[in-house]
């Protein structure tokens, strides 16, 4: 059976009309011109519904034979859309008011489409968010409503089946496909507090305990976030509005990771600048990301964040997938020239260059061969048009929109997947009459000084990087790592001849730096540890190369002189983690019957003093079991126990008891015991995150929590900040660090982390959990107010008590249904009274005590909820 022919809507001043292409493309048979200027024109999820308002009314036909299905008397109605299954078209018009209705209409309609009946009408002021969200099969929908989520199920909006109340839920999006429904919820940060991005699974909303995963950034002042076809996974695009470093007018851009296993990651970009367009595969198992200053990058991404291919740099700043996920097409729009690169990412190869200028708008047909690209108004407002060609640059349709007329829309017909196959990528071009769109090569300006000389470098504006293979093992089948490290260095010294030559200066010719030998591979045990190493060595390889370019004369861009003047910390973070991995029982005995010496002055020290107790102060001996064994004599003080670890998990990795968002720490390097905290070093230490009022504030705190290994909601943060005397959430002064640190004896990162278990053991003890406990109190509030708001109550119960006190999922319900708006302090204290006094059946609840009203009131409604 032939695929069908899909249509193409076209909106403009001159009215709507309905096409039939590719390739040729003539006005269909079934539809007749309407006139009259559109506002909205769309078409439902599987194409058969074709709809549009006009000013007068809201028409919905039936796209195989034109047929009218219903016609609504709607003549304010600006957006309309469809459910996934056609059984309801949502309507939206412009909220407004009037003397003799100061309230207001609901101005958000939904339509039974085959009665033609209003089955709901809501209030929806802003265009922001205005369609409701459907799961494929309608079995869900939600809406954001005062900064909740409601939650409708079998499209009966008469009734709230559930709903998800944050702090102040700023957006969301709903996961594609059927049952289970997955959310996505963004809550902007507050109070010093960050902003976060949690993934829940419908109906499980019962505290921040049921999230499938969470992410928290300071930097962030609104989010986009894309779910890819198997709802999986997320990606959520972090961006500010300033870029308070001035290196960007477009804000600051950070790209997050979230799955619905739990994982999430910071996704790397090797380029500084902004992230213009983020994309999934509709393989969802990759996305393109197109990002940097400019000329900007292109890489493509695997589910754990790595790169795969690298596309180079060129003048880009949007990536298009075609439906069926075999072709991707990197454009440059807007206020670029319209160059796009047209690949096969199967085999990572180039199919066409094309170069369409002033293009405003881009779409793939769904038959994944054809593609329109338009220039509309009101982006611009001449030379108004669109065409439609293969993607192997030839043109097969063109349309130029007459002189005193706009174009405003064009819409491709969408199908169900599968409904075109995959078809075999072309390489050659198909033949039309109007011929292809293919750039001609053009050369670049040169000064008329340059223009005797051979081409160099330093005549180039900027360096083009090439594309690269980003897979292990890519590229190293033809030539070894020895063939290609001699090539380059015959290729820099020819760089260098002919420098010099063009100079006339005679120069001895420059040696390259001397590489740095390869050290021994070793493992860990500990796949993350060995995975940052092999990172580093990688990293050090890339430096050593852009050394030997810059021997040779090469003109460095600033990101690669900022790459070489990392390497003294590349090489300090492998030097630490190597002597973390070798540090073993095993490797201790190889190390001392080798014959290996510690220094001079350390000869005389027994070797198992080697090591600060990092648990306190620094003149302690610390003795690590799982480091130094009984064969290197009797221990000074009492070996201390470790923690035991649940099942087969790897003892070299620490996670926190109370928070499940805690990141993996690799062990920190060794410090010497002879190393003396330093209040010098403290305050330079300090000084790495503050800002200009001596200050840690949000975006400090961020980079803080980054580097120590935790993330900014653990309750390891809390306790650092009880431990500092913070007053602020979210903020730490020079006095509160100077003081906080000197009782930790903490001046730098590693010394930090070492106190990690300490700080986490404190919550051990009943009497300082206390003191915590009530300190949380005044730190989360706000300074003008003497009580908690409820959603930071619930916030700081959730961390606090939230796996230790077996009724908190149920209290946790009790204040989301109570008339509670806020905490009094009494009332805080008591709970964590309540939480270690009464059993967990309440079996010796006193009624005749003096609880607070609120317990009083939660024990009587679980015990309501019990007998039912």
């Amino acid at each position: 059976m032939a695929p069908p022919i899909p249509h193409l809507a076209v909106r403009g001043s001159d009215g709507t009309v309905l096409l039939r292409g590719p390739p040729n493309c003539e006005e269909s048979p079934t539809f007749h011109r309407d006139e009259r200027q559109s506002r909205y024109v769309t078409f439902s999820r599987d194409g058969t519904l074709f709809g549009w308002c006009n000013g007068e009314k809201v028409s919905v036909i039936k796209v195989a034979d034109g047929d009218l299905v219903k016609s609504f008397d709607l003549p304010k109605t600006t957006m309309l859309e469809f459910s996934p299954l056609n059984k309801v078209l949502v309507t939206w018009k412009p909220y407004s008011k009037s003397q003799d209705n100061p309230q207001g209409e609901a101005n958000l309609q939904l339509w039974d489409l085959q009665t033609g009946n209003c089955t709901k009408a809501f209030y929806q002021k802003k265009l922001e968010g205005w369609c409701p969200g459907w799961a494929d099969d309608e079995s869900v929908a939600v809406r954001c409503v005062n900064n909740e989520l409601h939650f409708f199920e079998n499209n009966n909006f008469e009734t709230i089946a559930n709903k998800l109340h944050l702090q102040k839920v700023s957006d969301f999006a709903l996961s594609p496909g059927n049952q289970p429904s997955k959310v996505a919820v963004y809550v902007p940060g507050s109070k010093g507090a960050p902003s976060f991005v949690r993934l829940y699974q419908y109906p499980n909303f019962s505290g921040p305990t049921s999230a499938l995963a969470n992410k928290s950034f300071f930097k962030a002042d609104k989010v986009t976030m894309l779910w890819n076809k198997r709802a999986s996974a997320v990606l959520v695009t972090a961006s500010t509005e300033v870029d308070k470093t001035g290196a960007s007018y477009y804000g600051e851009q950070t790209l997050h990771y979230l799955a619905t296993n739990g994982d999430s990651a910071v996704v790397q970009l090797p380029k500084n600048g902004p992230i213009y367009d983020v994309i999934w595969s509709p393989n969802s198992s990759e996305f393109c990301v197109v990002y940097g200053f400019m000329p900007a990058k292109a890489t493509v991404f695997n589910l754990k964040c790595e790169p795969i291919f690298d596309f180079g740099t060129g003048p880009r700043n949007a990536a298009f997938y075609n439906p069926q996920g075999h072709i991707l097409v990197l454009a440059g729009f807007g206020n670029l020239r319209g160059q796009m690169e047209v690949w096969d990412v199967k085999k990572y190869k180039q199919v066409s260059k094309p170069q369409l200028a002033d293009t405003t708008f881009f779409s793939w047909c769904p038959d994944g061969e054809h593609i329109v690209t338009a220039t509309c108004s009101p982006r611009l407002r001449v030379s108004n048009g669109y065409k439609i060609w293969h993607y192997t640059g030839t043109v097969l349709y063109k349309q130029d929109t007459p002189a005193g007329k706009e174009l405003w829309e064009v819409v491709w017909q969408p199908f169900l997947p599968g409904t075109f196959p995959e078809k075999a990528v072309k390489y050659q071009a198909v033949a039309s009459e109007l011929g292809s769109t293919e750039a001609k090569p053009t050369q670049a300006y040169r000064p008329p000084a340059l223009r005797n000389k051979p081409e160099g470098s330093s005549t180039k504006l900027h360096e083009e990087e090439p594309p690269q293979n980003m897979k292990p093992g890519a590229g190293d089948k033809q030539m070894s790592k020895a063939a290609l490290k001699n090539q380059r260095k015959r290729e820099a010294k020819k760089a260098a001849k002919q420098e010099n030559k063009s100079d006339d200066v005679p120069t001895p010719p420059s040696e390259p730096p001397p590489t740095r030998q390869a050290p021994v591979e070793s493992t860990h045990g500990d796949p993350e540890t060995d995975k940052k190493i092999k990172n580093l060595k990688k990293k050090l390889k890339a430096i050593d190369e852009l050394k030997e370019q810059q021997a040779a004369g090469k003109q460095m861009q600033k990101n690669q002189l900022e790459k070489i003047q990392k390497e003294a910390q590349l090489l300090k973070e492998l030097e630490n983690l190597e002597l973390g991995l070798l540090w073993t029982p095993s490797f201790q005995k190889h190390y001392y019957t080798q014959g290996f010496e510690l220094k001079t002055e350390e000869k005389n020290r027994p070797k198992h003093q080697n090591l600060v107790d990092l648990n306190g102060p620094s003149d302690r001996v610390y003795t690590d079991s799982a480091r130094l064994n009984q064969p290197f004599g009797n221990p000074v003080m009492p070996v201390k126990k470790k923690r035991k670890s649940s099942g087969s998990e790897d003892p070299s990795i620490r996670k926190c008891k109370i928070s499940s968002y805690c990141r993996t720490q690799t062990p920190g390097r060794l410090i010497n015991p002879e190393d003396q905290f330093s209040s010098k070093k403290c305050l330079a230490w300090f000084y790495e995150y503050a800002g200009s009022d001596d200050v840690v504030g949000p975006e400090g705190m961020e980079k803080f929590c980054e580097d120590i290994g935790v993330e900014p909601e653990n309750i390891i943060m809390l306790v650092l900040a009880w431990k500092l005397e913070a007053p602020n959430m979210g903020f730490f002064t020079k006095e509160e660090w100077q003081k906080g640190m000197t009782s930790l004896q903490c001046d730098c990162t590693e010394r930090l982390q070492s106190k990690l278990d300490y700080l986490r053991s404190q919550l051990n003890d009943a009497a300082v959990f206390r003191n915590i406990y009530r300190y949380a109190f005044d730190f989360a509030r706000d300074k003008d107010q003497r009580s908690l708001d409820m959603d930071t109550t619930k916030s700081m119960l959730a961390l606090l008590l939230g796996r230790t006190w077996p009724l908190f999922p149920v209290f946790h319900q009790f204040l989301e249904q109570s008339k509670y708006k806020v905490m009094n302090k009494d009332q805080w204290y008591n709970v964590l009274e309540f939480s270690r006094t009464v059993n967990s059946d309440l079996s010796n609840y006193d009624e005749d005590g003096a609880w607070p009203v609120m317990l009083d009131e939660f024990v009587e409604w679980y015990k309501a909820r019990q007998t039912l």
